[in-house]
This record gives C-alpha cells, sequence and structure tokens, in this order.
C-alpha cells in the first residue's frame, strides 16, 4: 500500500477503542499492528494506512466477527472526525454540509474520496476508494455513520435515501435493510437521496461558527494539518456545549487530557476562556 495514504490517529484510537469494549486486549492489537503509543497521542497526527489496515485485519483475526466495522458506527463520527461534525452540524442546509464533508474528508483520511453529484432529481454521494482493498470494516463503518449523520441532520428516517451502493466485500447489507434502505453491490460505495433534501435547513445551524469552521479548516488544510485546540476555541465562543462535549466531539476521550492540552496553548482553561467571553 502506498505510503502517502494516511487515517488520523483518532480514528486508530477509536478502533482500538471499540475492541477493548468487546473485551479484546487494545495493547495487544495496537503492537500487533505496529503502532506506537506515542503515535496516538496527537490525535492531529496521521498514521499510515497500511498501520490502519493491519490494525483491522488483527481485529477481524481477533473477534472472529464479520460486523465489527458495523457495530463501530457508534463511536465513528464523535471520535474520528476530530471536529468535523461541528462544522457539519453547523452549516445552513444539507447540501452545505455535504458540500464541506467532501472539502474536508482529505484532512482525516485520504484512502477515501467523497464527491457529491448532481443527477437532476436525485444527488449521489459517491466514496472513490484510493486501493481496492481498503478493509470492509472500515468502509461499513463509513457507510453507516453517514446514513446516520445525514438522516439525524435532516430529521429523517433512514430510509429516506433512495439506494445504498456497498462494495462486493462489504458486510453492511444486513444493517442496510434493517434501516429500510435498498441496497446493490457497487464498484464502490455511494449513497443516493433526493436532490430536492440538501435544501434542507439544518436545526443546529449557526453562522457565525460555521464560517468561522469553515476558516479554520480551510486553514488547517492549507498548513497541512487539523487543530483541534483551536477548533474546540472557537466552539467555546459560538456555543453553551459542555466542556466535556467539546472534547469528546474533536478526538480527546477523557476532557482532562483536552483541559491541560488547551490551558498549555493558550494560557488559560477551557472554563476560564468562555467565562473570558462572556465578560468580553
Amino acid at each position: 500500500m502506498s505510503p502517502l495514504l494516511f487515517a488520523s490517529s483518532a480514528f486508530a484510537s477509536t478502533i482500538l477503542l471499540h475492541a477493548a469494549r468487546l473485551g479484546l486486549s487494545a495493547a495487544e492489537l495496537r503492537l500487533r499492528a505496529g503502532i506506537a503509543e506515542a503515535q496516538l497521542e496527537d490525535h492531529r497526527a496521521c498514521i499510515p494506512a497500511e498501520q490502519v489496515e493491519r490494525l483491522w485485519r488483527e481485529c477481524e483475526r481477533a473477534s472472529g466477527n464479520p460486523r465489527f466495522g458495523c457495530e463501530l458506527v457508534n463511536g465513528m463520527a464523535t471520535h474520528c472526525l476530530q471536529g468535523l461534525n461541528i462544522l457539519l452540524d453547523s452549516a445552513p442546509d444539507l447540501g452545505a454540509s455535504l458540500a464541506a464533508f467532501c472539502e474536508h474528508l482529505p484532512s482525516v483520511t485520504n484512502c477515501v474520496e467523497a464527491r457529491l453529484l448532481d443527477e437532476g432529481a436525485v444527488t449521489r454521494l459517491g466514496l472513490r476508494l484510493m486501493r481496492d482493498d481498503l478493509h470492509h470494516f472500515g468502509l461499513d463503518a463509513a457507510v453507516l455513520t453517514l446514513i446516520r449523520n445525514i438522516a439525524r441532520r435532516i430529521a429523517q428516517p433512514a430510509a429516506t435515501f433512495i439506494e445504498a451502493g456497498i462494495a462486493p466485500h462489504q458486510h453492511c447489507g444486513e444493517t442496510l435493510a434493517g434501516w429500510g434502505v435498498p441496497w446493490r453491490v457497487a464498484p464502490s460505495p455511494f449513497l443516493l437521496l433526493p436532490t430536492a433534501l440538501l435544501a434542507t435547513p439544518l436545526p443546529g445551524a449557526n453562522e457565525f461558527l460555521y464560517h468561522s469552521l469553515r476558516q479554520q479548516w480551510r486553514g488547517a488544510r492549507d498548513a497541512g494539518e487539523g487543530d483541534g485546540l483551536s477548533l474546540a476555541r472557537i466552539w467555546l465562543r459560538a456555543s453553551d456545549q459542555p466542556i466535556e462535549r467539546i472534547a469528546e466531539r474533536i478526538g480527546y476521550r477523557q476532557s482532562g487530557n483536552f483541559i491541560r492540552a488547551f490551558r498549555k496553548r493558550f494560557g488559560v482553561t477551557p472554563k476560564q476562556f468562555r467565562l473570558g467571553q462572556c465578560q468580553a
């Protein structure tokens, strides 16, 4: 696999956290995949895709569960997207949210390229696989997470989707059928939804937060890195979300680690920063 392909360390941490919840030894899986503990300390760090693929294979071997990736859906959006979901939730409508997802996904992983294609009455969200041998665990989790979060953002059931396409080696067809989403095998994953839905306003729309985060993510992309702490500072300024929730959504599993990192960077705790903004 090309050494240029990568996934964020938050992605690997999410896989290991899910494995631990299933009673597997996260430390042993990490070692077998050749991932050093230090690689997981910075949630913005990039881990070579080959190590992530090896981690998937080790999870498959240890769990014996072909639906491991399907079950990972509960942790994907919160932990993996490093605050990108904050941007997606604050967009004015679904179309802007999906466009932002396609634009900024490369900051999280370049193993998959997302494209939004207007086909008239329907719109296709396609996932182009940069390698044919990407493990089905990751693809299953990605497809199911996208469907669930898009449906959540517009307060519609998953069955709103016209069709889903999954790669031949994926195992999420049963879950899709259970959600009422028609599916078929395709060369690469895709989601098909009515184009009219793209104009649906999002309940979490926040113009100030959305534009601030767009500037932040574009700056991070141009610099070749993401900056979760700066994202957190924007969110602290623009919302009343609990600090623990903000920490979780930018990839910190323990809020204490987030608070220490924030204070080290900015000289104040998140609470002090928020209070200062309120008094300004």
